[in-house]
């Protein structure tokens, strides 16, 4: 990477710290409570309640469809290995954090990316003093040491034993291995969570972009 292209990397890129403000709004906080257990159980009547009438599947096709009908099928909520259950349990991890006084979204690795930089070509890293490996394997070399960097994405992943690696590159340019499981693409699956009538719901869960 030429010196310029690796300083304005750094400037423009850097850092994506977790982002949770569920607690600032005990309403939310106690709404959440409530979708984490339903998604424990893959509870598909207990997610209805938690779900505004009006709910927006996004990314299924050129128009969002609107409804519980079509986000129920879109999203299988009925089936117990629908794609709904871990991608809520997987924005419930990430966080919630307040976009309006009566909005909030998840996950902060889409919502709060950089607009300067294309998301199809970087990921977040999740975790503080994260090993950078040498090579795809837990007891590779540490060649650097990350702390919830924006890392680019050099390749896709690979296995590697029991576990999943991605090839990727800091900001100052040092390449190695980081595993799947503690990086997330921009690119992934959003919700969007509204108060209505006093109520907070699930208002919009666009799936994951390509």
């Amino acid at each position: 990477m030429h010196m310029l292209m690796a300083i304005f990397f750094a400037a423009q890129a850097g850092q994506l710290a977790p982002v949770s403000e569920e607690k600032r709004e005990p309403g939310f906080s106690a709404f959440v409570s409530r979708l984490k257990a339903a998604v424990a159980k893959r509870d598909a009547k207990a997610l209805r309640k938690l779900t505004d009438e009006d709910v927006i599947a996004g990314g299924f096709g050129d128009k969002d469809e609107k409804g519980w009908a079509k986000f129920s099928a879109r999203w299988e909520v009925d089936q117990k290995d629908g794609a709904v259950w871990d991608v809520l349990a997987d924005l419930i991890e990430l966080g919630f954090f307040r976009e309006a006084p009566s909005i909030y979204v998840s996950p902060y690795v889409a919502w709060k990316f950089p607009g300067e930089l294309d998301p199809a070509d970087y990921l977040v890293v999740l975790r503080d003093a994260l090993p950078l490996r040498k090579t795809p394997d837990r007891d590779g070399a540490t060649v650097a040491t990350l702390a919830f960097d924006i890392v680019k994405r050099l390749e896709p992943r690979r296995a590697s034993g029991s576990f999943d690696w991605v090839m990727v590159e800091t900001a100052k340019g040092v390449r190695g291995y980081v595993q799947s499981s503690v990086v997330r693409s921009p690119l992934m699956a959003r919700g969007q969570f509204a108060l209505r009538d006093g109520k907070w719901r699930l208002s919009v869960l666009d799936r994951a972009r390509d």
